[in-house]
């Protein structure tokens, strides 16, 4: 039977007070069981967990909002660093990935959402949501966020009361990202309900997705950013322009891990290795607006 180590032993091992062992198990990362009401640790499984955050360390995860820039620019890093490191993205959209920022799942959330009471994007949202004094913001960039439609505007979408009023299929994005928070602020401020919207249960998980939907002929419309618009032939009629930011947990901010990503946020770095990039605005890639 495998070794199974108490709680002080383990303490010992990790050179750890036994308080912050109770706070890995709570955290739910530690390999454990529970055993006549005991916490137990098989000694194997913990060695394991080790070595993998060890070789996490190494690498980038990054969650949050769906930007194609920001995966082209985490590919580009990928294959550069490889094979002593690699960056994971999950696009799970702006409020899950600020949760899972607080559970300690990621090194870094992307997030774009609107404070409707303020006009300003993130800081409010994040201020609500994180401990102010465990993250730095750093800016990714500015994007055009609006309708997309097929070429000519067939429909003739201005906003979204040309959309209710025409009946046209609209193509909406997943709860929980910024860009449906985006869609339920301005048509609130238009005065159309959802209802009266056809198509806005119709979910997709990212903006190619929105793009796709309506190049193929099985939507109108669908709100996304305007980079999409330029890999298909597509219009775009422009709605907002949104500051897209990256939230990095601040304990991890002087490691050598994130100083190694962040040197790719800079605009001449981004312009050369990503060439064109309609719908972006680079002025303020790499600033840091809060925490440092």
């Amino acid at each position: 039977m495998e070794e199974l180590l108490t709680t002080r032993e383990l303490a010992d091992l990790l050179r750890l007070n036994e308080k912050k062992v109770y706070q890995l198990v709570r955290e739910g990362g530690i390999p454990h069981v529970r055993i006549t009401g005991k916490w137990l640790f098989p000694k194997w499984h913990v060695l394991r967990w080790i070595e993998e955050n060890v070789q996490r360390e190494k690498d980038m995860l990054i969650v949050g909002s769906d930007d194609i820039l920001l995966g082209r620019l985490l590919a580009i890093y990928s294959r550069e660093k490889f094979p002593e490191a690699l960056a994971y993205y999950s696009p799970v959209g702006s409020l899950k990935g600020i949760e899972a920022l607080s559970r300690r799942k990621a090194h870094a959330c992307c997030v774009h959402i609107l404070d409707t009471t303020t006009g300003e994007y993130n800081l409010p949202w994040l201020s609500r949501h994180l401990p102010s004094q465990d993250y730095v913001v750093l800016n990714l960039w500015q994007r055009n966020q609006g309708f997309i439609v097929r070429k000519g505007n067939p429909v003739g979408v201005k906003g979204f009361r040309d959309i209710a009023k025409r009946d046209a299929r609209f193509v909406n994005r997943n709860k929980g990202s910024g860009t449906r928070v985006l869609f339920e602020h301005h048509i609130e401020k238009a005065g159309v309900h959802e209802e009266d919207i056809v198509g806005a249960t119709d979910e997709v998980d990212s903006h190619l997705d929105v793009a796709l939907r309506v190049f193929l002929g099985e939507a109108d419309v669908g709100l996304g950013i305007e980079y999409v618009t330029h890999l298909f032939p597509l219009d775009f009629v422009p709605l907002q322009e949104e500051r897209l930011d990256l939230v990095i947990s601040k304990e991890l901010w002087p490691t050598e891990l994130i100083k190694g990503f962040v040197n790719y946020v800079d605009p001449d770095k981004i312009r050369r290795l990503c060439g064109s990039l309609p719908g972006y605005n680079l002025t303020d890639a790499g600033k840091v607006i809060f925490g440092v």
